[in-house]
């Protein structure tokens, strides 16, 4: 979303206007990508893959998940002071409802699962509906939720 080509095919999702928007409502975006820093940018894409009780994410013939799994909560973890996290829609690390294939339904990626700080993907901010949604659930998370 902030131009930097780390997608599994080396391409960016530049969104100028979401950067402008969190300029103009005093927000820093920080660029994180789980899969960039795994696997580096070109990269096989991932999929998910449902596996009996649990969900495979697919590298080509590799199951990555657990490494994905880690890689989100060091991420996380390594910004104590976030407040959201903006994901890119369909990304298996990244997603806010990533298809599982054999599952019959959707789940949501590792970004979103590991926060307790409010999450959405960068499609859903499209509206300035939608975006005034989000930070006033970023607002909420900061008076109300944040452990001082």
């Amino acid at each position: 979303m902030l131009g930097e080509d780390v997608r599994w095919n080396g391409s960016n999702k530049l969104n100028k206007e979401l950067i402008d928007w969190a300029t103009r409502v005093g927000l820093d975006l920080i660029p994180v990508c789980p899969e960039n820093e795994l696997f580096g940018s070109p990269r096989l894409t991932i999929r998910l893959k449902q596996s009996g009780d649990h969900v495979q994410a697919m590298m080509g013939k590799v199951d990555v998940a657990h490494e994905l799994e880690r890689k989100c909560s060091e991420i996380i973890s390594r910004y104590p002071d976030a407040c959201g996290f903006i994901g890119i829609s369909g990304s298996p690390s990244c997603g806010i409802s990533v298809g599982v294939r054999g599952r019959g339904s959707t789940m949501k990626a590792y970004m979103h699962q590991v926060p307790k700080f409010p999450t959405t993907e960068i499609n859903s901010l499209r509206t300035p509906k939608n975006r005034l949604k989000f930070l006033e659930r970023i607002v909420k998370y900061i008076t109300y939720k944040k452990p001082r």
